[in-house]
Order: structure tokens, then C-alpha cells, then sequence
């Protein structure tokens, strides 16, 4: 049989700050894990929203449940804006892009013709509409 060893007091109050260290750590990583995946899908905010707006209706309002709606709510209306200020900007790039890719392309088609030009007046080439002609040998 073995003996109830009886802790110091001393050492009694530090095993309970660190059950309550413990617990503080662990509910501070289920609100990062939830920030995370509300981050994910934004959608998931408002499924927390519509469960705390549920259990107020059948327990009615307290402050931490009006406080965590708050925070839920502002988290989704961030990000909601930050997901349409990335569609904004990605859709202003296409844009750039295109006019960039138009540039290029008119670029290359007024260089085209310079170079149509040229071979013309040196002769390498046949006037338009006029029957095909060689090129001079070397």
C-alpha cells in the first residue's frame, strides 16, 4: 500500500497556476485554430454567427455571446472586404496585362510592315498585287 504523500503548500499553489497556464494555453489555440479556418472560408464566421444568435434566442443574451458576435462579425466583414480588394487588384493586372499584350502586338505589327518596307524598296520583295519575283542570287 502505498502512502498519500501530501504536497507543500507552496508547491500545491504552483500545480494549480500551472492547470490554469495549461488551460488558458489550450483555449488560446482553439481561437487561433478558429481564426485560421474562419480565415480559410469566411462563410464558416457566419455559421458561428447564426449558432450564437440561436443560443441567445433560447437563453438570451449574455456578454460574452454579444461580445464574440461582434468579434465574428468584424472578422468576416475584413475579410470579406481584403477577398474583394484581391479580386480588384487580380482583375486591374488582367487589364494591365491586356493593354501591355496589345502594345506588344501592335509594336511587332508596325515593325513588321517597316521591315515589309524596306525589303520592298531593296528589292527582295515584290510590290502588292504583283506577280511573285525571286529574290537575286547571291
Amino acid at each position: 500500500m502505498g502512502k498519500h504523500k501530501a504536497l507543500h503548500p507552496t508547491d500545491m499553489h504552483r500545480k494549480e497556476e500551472r492547470k490554469k497556464e495549461l488551460k488558458r494555453n489550450k483555449q488560446q489555440r482553439n481561437q487561433v485554430k478558429e481564426v485560421g479556418e474562419i480565415k480559410k472560408d469566411p462563410e464558416v464566421a457566419l455559421a458561428k454567427i447564426k449558432e450564437i444568435e440561436a443560443k441567445e434566442r433560447a437563453h438570451g443574451p449574455t456578454e460574452r455571446s454579444t461580445q464574440r458576435k461582434t468579434e465574428l462579425q468584424m472578422l468576416y466583414n475584413s475579410l470579406k472586404k481584403k477577398e474583394k480588394r484581391e479580386q480588384e487588384e487580380k482583375e486591374r493586372q488582367e487589364r494591365l496585362e491586356a493593354a501591355r499584350a496589345a502594345k506588344e502586338q501592335e509594336a511587332r505589327a508596325r515593325q513588321e510592315e517597316a521591315e515589309r518596307q524596306r525589303r520592298e524598296q531593296a528589292g527582295e520583295l515584290p510590290p502588292p498585287g504583283a506577280p511573285g519575283m525571286r529574290p537575286p542570287p547571291p
